[in-house]
Order: C-alpha cells, then structure tokens, then sequence
C-alpha cells in the first residue's frame, strides 16, 4: 500500500516494486495522490489508464534509478518521452506505434555530426523500450509486449579502426602535448588517456575511475565495481603505459584520489571530438555520403591495443599475448567478442605474407 508524506519539496509517494521498497517525489500534494491512486488499480484497470509516459517515469524513477549505469538509461529515457508512442495507453500501444518511432528516430540528424542518427544508436535506445515494456508484463499492467515483431535495422558492421603512429602524432600536434611532460590542460590529459587506452585495452571508464590506491607496480588492480561485466582484473602495464600513468598523477590538475581527476564521460567525449576533427581524423565520405574512412573513435584505442598485443613480435614471430591472456588483459569474456578488437589491416597481412616467401 501505498503512503504519502511532505517532505522540503513537495510530497514523497512511497510504495514497494518487485518487494523493495521505493519513493517517487511530487511539487504537489495532488499530484501524490492521484500517482498513490493509480498504484491501487488493479493491474489492467492501470494499464488501460496511465500512459506510456507515466510508464517510462515510473521505471525511470524506480528501477533505472537502482542501476549502475543510471545515468545514461535516465537520459535515454528522457530523450523516449517526447516521441509520439508516449502518449498513447499503454494497453493500446501497438507494434506500429513502436516502427513508427524507429523509422522516425533513423531519419533525425545528430546533434553532434550532423549526420542521420546512427542504426546502432537507435537499437541501443529501443532495448530501453524493449526493457520498460517486460518491465509492464511483469507488473500485470499488459498481457504481452508490443516490441515483438519490430523490425529493428540492421546492426552495423564492426569496426575496422585502429589508431596508427602517424595519427597518433596527430593528435598530439592538435593537443599541443608533447607526451613527455605532465598534461597541462584537460586537452591534453583526454589524449594521455586515449593513449594509454591504447597501451593497455582499458576501458574509457575504467580509466576515467583509476584510483592511486589500484596500482601496485606494473598491475593495476580493477575492482569489480569499475568494469562493465562487473568482475574485477589485473591490467598489465607495459613501460609505456606506466609511464604515461607517471606523467598524469603527476600532472597539477589532478585532484583527490582519481588520477583522471576533471575528465568525466561528457567532458571527455566533447574535448576528444574537438582534438580529434583538428587532427583531421573525423569520418571520410565521398560526394554520396559514403564512409570511405571511419573516424577515429575514442573507444578505437582499446582495439589498437588488441591489434598490437595479438600481432606477431618481431623478434620471435609470435603473437606479444596469446588469446587467453589477451582476454585476461582486456576483461573479454566471450572470445567471440574479443576476435571484433583484433583489426589487422589488409596491407599488413599482405606484408607479412610476403615475409614469409621471402
């Protein structure tokens, strides 16, 4: 059952999902009670009242608020409510209304390129429908979900990008780093963590979240709670990526416990697109709007890693690191998904073959 209580701001509905017990906050003493209503109704009587909207709120609120990655979901969601599919009932949401904000959302430019919005962009924020719609059936509120039977488009080919020395020196000429002094700027600094993403295949959040207490020599010991599949690992630090390490604890910005101190996932993404497009490593297209050339993503720094560790090491010919101690390395528990991060080029292939002849 549900309670109502004031609080500074307003008035707090307190009620249990899934047995935890959960609060929602409202301006107004009104808008707690008819919210407090709605909680009563028996599930369909609920489902064929309340809208798609006040669903995604409601999940929003209660179960993305719970989650790591909450942040993220909460902007997704928020970003779902102003389509037209939100303002229907959710028990007269239909499969179409779903395809409609699909085809809808494939043909809307990125703020940020300019471009159509991404396939991969669209599947990702549909997983959030997908996940608020079972979240409804669980709850009683609808019989089945309406996501079944949507046509999602068809998923991107993997990427093909690693970051070569010359680009590498690119981004440093348009950071103004020389990559032998502590960085002076959060420009600088982003660039000391692509490269060290490129020396050790962490993660942009893992190295955003380094901690002084997690290194210990060459190792960096990860704890569950920083990494994406949530089980903790030893990181490998090369010289080079214990030398860039070096140089940005040492760096004058830095604040507190985390090395990477101001760089945040947003202010990171923003400062690497700047530095990135000045180094003239942004997408290719030809007078069609063809991708010739893939632009350097930040993420690209973890597969130039992978590329490099399983290549062959010219001294003996074979590969730096096995697979399985790449996977250690890299915190890939699906091979499969590990084989996406090794992208030897053609050429080089081709070089080495002839290697081999010679």
């Amino acid at each position: 059952m549900a309670s109502i209580g004031k609080t500074a701001s307003g008035y707090r509905v307190q009620f249990y999902v899934d047995g935890k017990k959960t609060a929602r906050n409202f301006k107004t003493r009104s808008e707690a009670k008819i919210f407090a209503a709605k909680l009563e109704m028996k599930p369909r009587e609920k489902g064929s009242s309340i809208t798609f909207k006040t669903l995604l709120e409601e999940y929003r609120d209660t179960v993305t608020a719970n989650k790591r990655g909450w942040r993220e979901e909460s902007i997704r969601i928020n970003r779902l409510l102003k389509y037209p599919m939100a303002q229907k009932k959710l028990s007269e949401l239909t499969t179409q209304d779903l395809q409609a904000f699909i085809d809808m959302r494939l043909n809307e430019k990125s703020g940020a390129t300019g471009s159509n919005i991404s396939p991969a962009t669209v599947v990702r924020e549909f997983n959030h429908v997908t996940a608020v719609l079972h979240y409804a059936v669980r709850q009683g509120l609808i019989d089945k979900s309406p996501s079944l039977g949507v046509k999602l488009p068809k998923k991107p080919e993997h990427r093909e990008r690693v970051a070569t020395e010359e680009e590498l020196d690119a981004l440093l000429a348009a950071s103004g780093w020389d990559a032998v002094s502590p960085p002076k700027n959060l420009t600088q600094l982003t660039i000391l963590a692509f490269l060290f993403s490129c020396r050790t295949g962490m993660r942009a959040g893992e190295i955003l979240n380094l901690e002084n207490s997690w290194i210990e020599g060459s190792v960096i010991h990860l704890p569950k709670e920083a990494t994406k599949t949530l089980t903790k690992r030893d990181v490998a630090l090369m010289s080079g990526a214990r030398r860039l390490l070096d140089l940005a604890i040492s760096a004058s910005m830095n604040k507190g416990e985390k090395i990477f101190g101001q760089l945040n996932s947003a202010n990171r993404d923003a400062i690497w697109r700047k530095v990135r497009d000045r180094a003239g490593l942004s997408a290719i297209k030809d007078s069609s709007g063809n991708v010739i050339k893939e632009g350097l993503n930040f993420h690209d720094g973890r597969a130039t890693f992978a590329t490099w560790a399983a290549s062959p090491n010219p001294k003996t010919g074979a590969p730096r690191l096995d697979v399985l101690a790449l996977a250690r390395q890299t915190g890939h528990r699906d091979l499969k998904m590990l084989q996406k991060y090794y992208r030897e080029t053609a050429q080089e292939i081709a070089r080495r073959l002839d290697d081999e002849l010679a």
